[in-house]
């Protein structure tokens, strides 16, 4: 499979997709190569067959994800990887870690996870009109940065949460 990951599943190239056509023609897909269909193929056949299952599969979790469809569609039209993140966007991210550090119960863990969820859909709003209708990749690039740091850091409120769940 030569094509692009959105070719692959008959989308447009675009930060914003329908999901539910998505995941159809990713099931369509997966029937259709998947191994278990190759059991009494020939060897080529079943290596063709996990080769493409694979790809599908990659090509699926990629673009179901906010944060790695953004990156693979700015990887597909800019060839520059990584982007500096303005000054004060740091300093927000100092204090969120320090608001994490110093949140020890439910209620508070809560109220940050809320801010953070409430950023990170602000930043994938401001993607859907940077890559999408200005086609500004490098901007795109610096929302992107803050995307993934926002991302990581939900992942931390809730491995925090579930550790006081767990205790």
């Amino acid at each position: 499979m030569t094509q692009n990951y959105f070719e692959i599943f008959s989308l447009p190239v675009a930060y914003t997709i329908d999901m539910n056509s998505l995941n159809q023609h990713y099931r369509l897909i997966q029937k259709s190569v998947h191994p278990d269909r190759f059991i009494t193929g020939t060897d080529a056949e079943k290596q063709q067959s996990l080769i493409k299952s694979t790809q599908v599969n990659d090509a699926y979790q990629t673009l179901k994800d906010p944060v790695k469809r953004a990156s693979y569609l700015i990887r597909l039209h800019y060839d520059k990887e990584e982007s500096g993140l303005p000054p004060e966007f740091l300093m927000q991210q100092m204090e969120w870690e320090e608001e994490l550090e110093d949140a020890n119960e439910e209620q508070s863990l809560q109220l940050l996870s809320d801010k953070i969820e409430a950023d990170k859909k602000i930043i994938e709003n401001v993607l859907v009109v940077t890559l999408d209708e200005k086609k500004d990749w490098e901007s795109a690039l610096s929302h992107l940065s803050k995307l993934k740091f926002l991302t990581k850091l939900a992942g931390k409120i809730q491995q925090k949460t579930f550790a006081l769940d767990v205790s």
